[in-house]
């Protein structure tokens, strides 16, 4: 059981709800001790801006097809309320030196990806993950005779920590300024 234990609308899952799946090819990458949210105040898992100090930066992931994967698993307590793990993984396929330390260094993150369902106000479209415990490597593994050498990389909630909801969702307003605020946080923030 959780903290919020009241059904707040009822549940549709049906043809008209009923999405493909998936996330867009390019996603969001930050320091988790870096990145400072605002939350909506009657939805306390919308986060309605993100920003970052002065000389920080965020990053993107940009793959093919279905590389970018994320998602959650509900960590169901005895004696506490029950919370989510967040996972998000990837490939990647850059091995020059400044990469592969690159790679090594993933600690601590936050990820925001775009789902390919999208909706016509935005809302649910730019997922959150890791936004209070960062993520953290829970599998690294390259063999260059599997999967063509790539590196598979697995983030996920630290042991033992977890996060109140299975994603936070990111709108700022609507579609275009939500995709706009993150795009903005690719530059070293003046």
């Amino acid at each position: 059981m959780g903290c919020l234990d009241d059904i707040t609308k009822s549940i549709v899952s049906d043809c008209t709800t009923q999405g493909s799946g998936g996330n867009e090819v390019k996603g969001w990458i930050f320091k988790q001790n870096e990145l400072i949210a605002v939350y909506d105040s009657t939805n306390p898992s919308k986060i309605t801006s993100l920003s970052l100090p002065i000389g920080s930066q965020g990053y993107t992931f940009t793959g093919v097809k279905k590389m970018l994967n994320s998602g959650h698993d509900i960590v169901i307590e005895d004696a506490r309320a029950d919370g989510y793990t967040h996972y998000v993984g990837f490939t990647g396929f850059s091995f020059k030196s400044e990469d592969v330390e690159n790679f090594d260094a993933l600690n601590n993150l936050v990820f925001v990806v775009e789902s390919k369902d999208k909706t016509d106000d935005g809302d649910g479209v730019f997922r959150v993950y890791g936004i209070k415990q960062g993520l953290v490597k829970s599998s690294d593994t390259m063999r260059a005779n599997d999967n063509y050498g790539s590196r598979i990389i697995e983030m996920a909630t630290p042991d033992g920590q977890i996060e109140s909801y299975s994603n936070y969702t990111f709108l700022d307003t609507d579609y275009a300024t939500s995709l706009a605020a993150l795009e903005a946080l690719e530059a070293v923030q003046a």
